[in-house]
This record gives C-alpha cells, sequence and structure tokens, in this order.
C-alpha cells in the first residue's frame, strides 16, 4: 500500500511538525526516533503499538516544551495538536477518497483544511498572548519575530541579530537568508537559551517564554512553502468575516471524489452489492448462491480499468471475509479481513468504521491476539476509540467476546464468558456437603463450562455466613481467584455486600490476612478492585481495612486515575443529584464501552451513544419504567456523610489531593481531587482535604491550567464560577492569615 496519503496520516503528520519545529534533535535524546520513523511509514511489523508510540513521543515533545518554552505555550501546543489529530480523524471516518488521485485530493486538502488549520492556531495562539504582526508573516516569519522581540524588549534588531548569529555561528549571509523568508535550518530546540542570549539576559526573564514560543512557531512556519504561507495569510483575513469549519472541507473533498467516482464500473457494482447485503441479512442464506455474487463482483473488478479497481478491492474481501467466518473458515476469514482493512484503511471513509469493528469482532473470537491488536491500535488511529489508549488486555478480550457471540452467531468466542443467561433450578441452589468440604478449592463449570467458580465463591455467593467459615477452616484459599475473570471470594463478597445490603461475610472475609494481590486485583470487564467497590457503597471500615492489607490508593478506579478521584466524583453525585453532567456524559459514549453495550453490538466508544440513547428511551417510555429506575437509583445513592467519611480514610491512608487528571485527554485544564472539591462545594470535605496534616494535603493555589499575569484559574476561582460561597468565604479567610475560619452554615 502506498505511502502517499490524501489525509494526512498522524504519525507523518507528527513526524513533519517536529522536523519543522526544531524538535528532532529532543527526539534523537530521548530514543524515540526510530519509534517516530516506524510510526510515520506504518511499519507493518509493529501495528499493534502505533497509538502507544503516538501518546508517548506527544508526552515528551509536551514535556519538553514546558520546559523550553512555558507550560502556557505546551498546554496551547498540545490543544491545537489534539484538535488537529480529531479534524483528521473525522476526515478520515467520513471522506471516502478512493477514487480520487493523490495529486488532486492533496491539493484539495491543503487548500480546504491545512491552510484554514495553521491560520487558526495562529489566532489561537495570538489570543492568549502578546503576538507579532502577522501581515509580515507570509513573507517572513523570522523576520516578524525579529520586529516583535524588538519591540517587546527594547533591543535593535541588529543587535538581536548579532547576539543571535554569534550564538549559532552562523555567518551574516544566512542570517540575511533567513530575514528574507528561506528556512531557518541552525535554529532549533531549544530555544530558550538562544533567545536569551539574543536580548542579553537569563534564562529565567519574565519574556523569554513568550520569545522563546514565538520563535519556534516562527522557525516551523517559515519551513513551509510560500503559496501555503501565502494561503494562511488570506484565511487569517477571511476568518473574521468568514469563519472555517470543518465541514466546509469535507464538502469540497467529497463532491470531488463523487465525481471521480462516477464511472460505469461504479453502476455496475452497485447494484451487486445491494443483493450481497440482503443474502447476508437473512439468516438462512444460500451459501453457493452468495460464493457466486461474491465471484461476479471479483470478476467485474478484476475486468476493469486498474485506476478504477481500489474503490471495490476492499469491499470485496470484507464480503469475503465475512462469507468465510460465517461458514467457520477461520484461515480464510482472518485473511481476507487483513486485506479489506488494509485497502480501506484513511482512504474508505465511512466503510472503516464497520470493517474494523467486524475484523476486530473476528480476531478476538477466534483467539488471533496479533490480528486483535492490530485492529484495536487502529481503532484509536482513526478516533473509534477514545484516548488514552488502554491495552486489548484479557479482561477487553472478554468483554469484545460478547460481541462476537451476537454477531457470528452460533460460533462460541474462544474466550470463556458468561451465557446470555444462566438458567438454574431449585435443585441447583446451594447446600454445603461433604464434596464441597473435600474440595473447597475446585474450580466447577457451569453453564456448559462458560463460567467456573470453587465452592468457596458460590457459599460466599448463595450461602450463610457459616457455610463460608466451614470451608476456610476445610482449607478454602480466600486469596484464589479465577484466571480469565479475576473473581475472587473478596471480589464475591463485596458484590454480596453492594448489591444486597449485607456486609457480613465480607466484614468476616477482611480479617483474615488477604494478600497484597487479592487487595488489588481487579475484577470482570469492568477491573473493579475491591477498593472501587468499596468506595461506591461508600463503607469506610473497608476502605480503611483494604489499605491495612495494602490496597493501591493511587491506582486507577475506572476511567478516574485514583481512587481519592473517585470518591470526590461520589460524593458530588450525592450532593448534587440533580446535576445531570455525568449521566449526560455516560450517554453520549464519553466514558468507555462496557459488556453491558458490547451484548448489544456496541465494542468500540464510538457506538455506545446510539446504544445508551435508545435504552435511556427505553426506560422512560412508561411511568412505572421511570418509577422502577428512580428506585434502583436511590437505592445506589448513600448520604454524603458516607463519602466524607471514605474520603477521611483515603486521606488518612495517603491518597494524593492533588493527583492531576483531564475530564478528556484534549482539554487543557488539569484537575485534582482538590479542584474538584471546590466545585462540589461541600466545606467540610475540602477543609479536610486542605487541613490534612499529612504531606499529601490538597493545596488550593493548584492551577487548572498554567497561570498568566491576568488569570490564576485556582481553587478559589473554582469556588467563584460554581457558586460555592461556603468555599469561597473559607479560602478568603484563609488568605487573610486565619488558619481556622468558622463554618458557613
Amino acid at each position: 500500500m502506498s505511502k502517499e496519503t490524501i489525509i494526512p496520516r498522524l504519525g507523518n503528520l507528527l513526524r513533519a511538525l517536529i522536523k519543522a519545529a526544531g524538535y528532532r534533535p529532543l527526539v534523537l535524546q530521548t530514543g524515540q526516533d526510530k519509534d517516530l520513523d516506524d510510526l510515520a511509514n506504518e511499519d507493518d511489523e509493529r501495528q499493534s503499538s502505533r497509538f502507544d508510540r503516538l501518546q508517548s513521543i506527544e508526552d515528551s515533545c509536551t514535556d519538553a516544551l514546558a520546559k523550553d518554552c512555558g507550560h502556557e505555550w505546551a498546554e496551547t501546543f498540545r490543544y491545537a495538536w489534539f484538535r488537529t489529530a480529531e479534524a483528521l480523524q473525522r476526515l478520515a471516518q467520513n471522506l471516502d477518497v478512493t477514487p480520487l488521485s493523490t495529486a488532486e485530493g492533496q491539493k484539495l486538502i491543503s487548500k480546504h483544511f491545512t491552510a484554514p488549520m495553521l491560520a487558526g492556531f495562529l489566532s489561537l495562539a495570538a489570543n492568549r498572548r502578546a503576538a507579532p504582526d502577522f501581515e509580515q508573516w507570509s513573507i517572513s516569519p523570522f523576520k516578524a519575530w525579529l520586529s516583535f522581540a524588538s519591540h517587546y524588549t527594547k533591543v535593535p534588531e541588529e543587535k538581536l541579530l548579532t547576539n543571535l548569529g554569534n550564538e549559532l555561528d552562523a555567518d551574516p549571509r544566512t542570517i540575511e537568508r533567513w530575514r528574507s523568508g528561506e528556512p531557518v535550518g541552525k535554529l532549533a530546540w531549544p530555544y530558550t537559551p538562544k533567545v536569551a542570549v539574543a536580548i542579553g539576559k537569563d534564562a529565567s526573564a519574565p519574556e523569554i517564554p513568550l520569545l522563546s514560543g514565538w520563535l519556534l512557531v516562527a522557525c516551523a512556519y517559515q519551513s513551509l512553502p510560500t503559496e501555503l504561507r501565502d494561503a494562511v495569510k488570506r484565511n487569517l483575513q477571511l476568518r473574521t468575516q468568514q469563519p472555517w469549519v470543518l465541514e466546509d472541507a469535507r464538502r469540497v473533498v467529497d463532491q470531488a471524489s463523487k465525481r471521480a467516482g462516477d464511472v460505469p464500473l461504479f453502476r455496475q457494482v452497485i447494484p451487486l452489492l445491494e443483493t450481497i447485503q440482503m443474502m447476508f441479512s437473512t439468516k438462512r442464506h444460500d451459501k453457493v448462491a452468495l460464493q457466486e455474487k461474491l465471484d461476479q463482483l471479483r470478476g467485474l473488478i478484476q475486468r476493469a480499468d486498474p485506476g478504477q479497481q481500489a474503490p471495490y478491492r476492499y469491499i470485496h474481501a470484507w464480503f469475503a471475509a465475512r462469507h468465510a467466518a460465517l461458514q467457520g473458515q477461520k484461515e480464510a476469514a482472518l485473511e481476507h479481513y487483513a486485506k479489506a482493512v488494509s485497502g480501506a484503511w484513511w482512504r474508505a471513509g465511512q466503510n472503516q468504521h464497520p470493517i474494523l469493528n467486524e475484523a476486530l469482532l473476528y480476531a478476538v473470537g477466534v483467539g488471533d491476539k496479533d490480528a486483535a491488536n492490530g485492529y484495536w491500535d487502529k481503532t484509536f488511529m482513526l478516533g473509534l476509540n477514545q484516548r488514552p489508549k488502554h491495552p486489548l488486555d484479557t479482561q477487553e478480550f472478554r468483554r469484545i467476546a460478547f460481541g462476537f457471540e451476537q454477531m457470528f452467531y452460533p460460533q462460541k468466542a474462544k474466550e470463556r464468558i458468561p451465557p446470555p443467561v444462566e438458567i438454574r433450578s431449585t435443585d441447583d441452589a446451594f447446600r454445603l456437603g461433604n464434596k464441597h468440604l473435600a474440595n473447597p478449592n475446585q474450580k466447577t463449570k457451569y453453564a456448559e463450562g462458560r463460567t467456573r467458580r470453587t465452592p468457596l465463591m458460590v457459599a460466599i455467593q448463595e450461602g450463610s455466613l457459616d457455610d463460608v467459615k466451614r470451608l476456610l477452616a476445610a482449607g478454602g484459599d480466600p486469596n484464589d481467584f479465577i484466571q480469565e475473570s479475576g473473581e475472587s471470594p473478596l471480589s464475591y463478597a463485596m458484590h454480596r455486600a453492594w448489591l444486597r445490603k449485607d456486609t457480613l461475610i465480607m466484614d468476616y472475609l477482611m480479617t483474615l490476612e488477604l494478600s497484597r494481590d487479592t487487595v488489588n486485583r481487579p475484577s470482570s470487564t469492568r477491573r473493579e478492585t475491591p477498593l472501587q467497590v468499596a468506595i461506591e457503597m461508600a463503607n469506610a471500615a473497608a476502605v480503611r481495612r483494604l489499605i491495612e492489607l495494602g490496597a493501591d490508593v493511587e491506582q486507577s478506579c475506572d476511567l478516574l486515575p485514583s481512587a481519592l478521584c473517585l470518591a470526590v466524583t461520589f460524593l458530588h453525585n450525592s450532593l448534587h443529584r440533580e446535576d445531570q453532567t455525568q449521566e449526560q456524559a455516560y450517554l453520549a459514549g464519553k466514558t468507555r464501552a462496557t459488556s453491558y453495550d458490547a451484548k448489544q453490538g456496541a465494542i468500540l466508544d464510538v457506538d455506545t451513544a446510539a446504544r445508551r440513547t435508545l435504552s435511556h428511551v427505553f426506560r422512560n417510555t412508561t411511568e412505572r419504567k421511570r418509577q422502577i429506575y428512580s428506585a434502583v437509583r436511590d437505592y445506589f445513592t448513600l448520604p454524603p456523610a458516607n463519602h466524607r467519611a471514605v474520603i477521611q480514610a483515603l486521606m488518612d491512608g495517603g491518597a494524593d489531593a492533588n493527583r492531576r487528571y483531564r475530564v478528556e485527554a484534549h482539554h487543557l485544564a488539569q484537575w485534582t481531587p482538590t479542584l474538584f472539591a471546590a466545585q462540589t462545594g461541600d466545606l467540610e470535605t475540602f477543609r479536610m482535604l486542605v487541613e490534612h496534616p499529612g504531606e499529601n494535603r490538597g493545596d488550593p493555589d493548584l492551577t487548572l491550567i498554567a497561570p498568566s499575569h491576568l488569570t490564576r484559574f485556582d481553587a478559589l476561582w473554582v469556588a467563584i464560577n460554581h457558586g460555592r460561597h461556603a468555599i469561597v468565604s473559607y479560602l478568603m479567610e484563609r488568605k487573610n492569615g486565619n488558619d481556622q475560619p468558622q463554618s458557613s452554615p
């Protein structure tokens, strides 16, 4: 497959940006140069880790930018890159450019996407800080920077040039070429020492970050072709009158692609494709007749002009793969799916989504981990799954296997997963007997071998505390677990306590010396740790005991980075039940796809919104359903006092109240539990975090984003912004020197 693409690929664009910005020396120093090149070239031997390498290089560059040009510039670049990547993913998801020639397509993308996006970045950067004059930017960004630096520092341009030339060992002719607009070759990372020498000040001078960032931008823009710089200038002038949106680029390229694809082959193939799809939709379709149609499709493609074949070869491979998969022809199906994904990648628009989804389902279902990991990585590259990338581990395999069994019924997934319904009669009710006492740790298969449990686990799930004690006395191992699911006696006990409000068995198990692995082991496709479940049930005593046993308070809980972040979230939900923010985020697909989604066909994050919205509509179809939902919600919503006790237990256990996290990967704001507590508005909890005697106490002076000379988005700002008057009063009194302000009513 050609590496020349119409829509720029993320790896290729990232390498181009790093080179243009002069940050290639940084990548060499960090040892990521091969990763960057492999990423840009889409090295097939490392296809399962492309997005991991992308994230790693992004993080390295962001950290280096923060040290070189300051946190404000680093956040600006990070935000702009994430938005650009997201825009490219949306174009790739929706634009079928297979009929277009590479030259024509790249020209359209440059005019209708690249130039407006570059202009948008300049506007973004200028809106956040003092900026050079963009009128002369298209001729020579470096010259524009010189004028700006001279005006800002009162250092004459000639002196700036002399100092800079001496620092870089650049002769006057070279510098003159830079001023005339030729690429600035010798200027590269790090920029701060060079700017400091140029203006004759120490590197810690306050104006250094501003000038360093703009010098980086000037060097990057000066590496662009003159015609592209002119296009950026025109876009800057047009933006105030004609704001650009991504749909403009999509529409123009889409129209050109449709014109290019309007050929005789198209009119011959479409009716045949419709017939094939109709045959697939019938469960008991004629397999021989379907194969004949697929052969007919392949013949049409092979007889067509070679330049017209690409848009249809991958479709034939896709349907051939599905046909083979439904017949149980594993090797043929895997081969065809690989061809379909490769042929469609980054150019087949909306067809990529179902192809990747189906190929991933099949690879997971039949247990081909190499193929599955490659497809999994592509789902993040294409934006079908949300950042940050999480590994395709055992639990993800099990989750996706639910979707495989739905799509390729009646085939069973290689991974052991519970059936849709486990039917048991009264004769199956647990009664402790001698056979259980003789083998308390024997893993017994249930539901035709799809699940496994030990007698001890079954007793915890269905029996009495006396049953559990007898099994433990007979040698039952409280640290045992089920390999494929992570379920253990402790996880069963905690779920019984949570779902039934019956903590008797859980409390007893926690008196035992459970291992550190046991109290930190995630279970089920939700990856719930015992500490996470204890926080969900707002049981402070269980939280304290788990920490005593070695539970890691900084281990991630669901999508949040630590236990304390989760605990403050539950407190917020308890205090502000009318706040629909989290429910809306869930319905919008902002949270990771679960096994419940997979059972209904949604295995990728991008598909969850539609599935969840249908469920939301269904539960509101009658008053009775609304009452049931409300009752369930009331049952699982605990009083704020319980959650405060959990937060206190976590703080006493060393949880970091300043742990940084972003709500979404592209957001500029980095929250902490303390900042979120300021938003929540519970004074008792906020004081608990800020006044805790340990070194892990919350710092209300930390900010959401890097502070500037005008704004400081700290806890006080958060409290004011959300109308949390008690927190505002507390912080103001604290600021005025009163360490123990009175609680507001």
